[in-house]
């Protein structure tokens, strides 16, 4: 265990190294969770492939999106607004800087998989879903649908203890009823 914990120590250095110094002056990033970094690292280890980038690039996509998310409670044409937008697409360059280390078949996976999660945080913006559940449904995706991708990338369960955690903790976030619902399915996919 206290190899993992210096070894996620080593990721959160090297990942918050590629903070643009200039920017982080002028856009709040995202901070960088010892317990994510943990729950990627669950996911993505596997001996066939370079998975400490995996978890570097996994990270930075999840950062560009948040990034990018912000951008629509800023003014058009502000300053703020244009280098959020900046820091958003630093962050995606980041991504596939680490991804083409990897290889182009998890270059071309991961790449869907941030499709799909845009596609779903557009869903959710425009509340084009139809019922509980599939609100449900389209928020997992949008909040962790990269940590799915990941997993299927690597074979290895996406819906750790870690994992299971964190996604209680953001779920507070939702309806009461949309919460209960989807804490409902996480126990059922937990026990399959």
């Amino acid at each position: 265990m206290e190899q993992k914990e210096l070894l996620v120590t080593k990721l959160i250095e090297e990942i918050d190294m590629k903070k643009s110094k200039r920017l982080a002056h002028h856009v709040a990033f995202p901070s960088i969770s010892r317990e994510e970094i943990s729950w990627l690292v669950d996911v993505a280890i596997c001996e066939d492939m370079n998975w400490h980038s995996l978890v570097r690039g996994v990270h930075h996509a999840m950062t560009a999106l948040v990034l990018h998310e912000r951008i629509g409670a800023t003014r058009p044409g502000s300053r703020e607004r244009q280098l959020l937008v900046l820091a958003g697409d630093l962050y995606s360059s980041y991504f596939f800087a680490e991804l083409s280390k990897v290889g182009e078949g998890v270059l071309v996976s991961l790449g869907k998989t941030v499709q799909r999660v845009n596609e779903a945080k557009c869903a959710l913006h425009e509340a084009r879903y139809s019922s509980v559940e599939e609100h449900a449904l389209l928020w997992l995706t949008a909040e962790f649908g990269v940590i799915q991708g990941l997993s299927m990338i690597s074979g290895n369960d996406w819906l750790t203890e870690e994992g299971q955690k964190l996604i209680r903790y953001k779920a507070n976030e939702l309806s009461q009823e949309t919460r209960e619902l989807l804490l409902s399915h996480l126990a059922e996919m937990a026990v399959a």
